[in-house]
């Protein structure tokens, strides 16, 4: 393919959360809590002429991101898994408004929690010349987001997982290095195909075995 139209890849990191455990969040604001002092939201970018060293270099943010969380728990990061329960601290303010109707499976949450995580997303800038409509395409592949209810299935992790099918078809369709990073997901569990992705902390056979039988994809 010619290199004038390859689509470029670059990388973002999006992260909010709050500094430290204010409890609920309107009893903190009645008490003249600063929401400025307690949130950090931040965004940054990683380009590289090799997408794949833009991606290490995303990831490599993201992980000390969740590294000084945890200092800030006096723990050390073990798993990808155990951070998504772990980091709820600084994603949970414990102001969900749970709402109940005739049939207990249907219960939701109300929050603006829900806005809260640290997420990589792959960017793609298509050529003009390809897609006039719309030249940017953001796509997720990882994150540690608030978790409303343990026990569903968080739409995020599916989300990354149709984001990582599409990375690695940009990869391949434009030539461009995966170095050792490509893995081979058999998805049949959870009713899908064998799909190639490049890696990720998080671990997917646990994912399926946990979600066995439930058609996820």
């Amino acid at each position: 393919m010619n290199e004038e139209i390859k689509p470029k890849i670059s990388y973002i990191v999006e992260s909010l959360f709050y500094r430290k455990n204010i409890g609920n969040k309107l009893d903190f604001l009645l008490n003249n809590g600063d929401l400025k002092d307690a949130i950090h939201l931040s965004k940054k970018e990683f380009k590289d002429e090799s997408p794949i060293i833009a991606r290490e270099n995303a990831f490599n943010h993201f992980q000390s991101i969740v590294d000084v969380l945890y200092d800030g728990l006096d723990k050390k990061y073990t798993t990808d898994e155990q951070a998504r329960i772990d980091l709820q601290k600084y994603l949970d303010s414990g102001n969900a408004v749970e709402l109940l109707g005739n049939n207990p499976r249907k219960k939701n949450k109300i929050t603006d929690d829900i806005l809260n995580g640290i997420e990589i997303y792959l960017v793609i800038e298509t050529p003009l010349e390809n897609n006039k409509e719309k030249p940017f395409n953001k796509v997720l592949i990882h994150g540690i987001r608030y978790i409303d209810y343990p026990e569903r299935v968080d739409e995020g992790i599916i989300e990354s997982l149709e984001g990582l099918i599409k990375e690695n078809h940009y990869y391949q369709d434009n030539s461009y290095s995966t170095k050792d990073y490509i893995t081979f997901l058999i998805l049949f569990q959870i009713g899908g195909t064998v799909e190639p992705i490049l890696k990720t902390p998080f671990d997917w056979n646990s994912f399926m075995k946990k979600h066995e039988g439930k058609a996820l994809v």
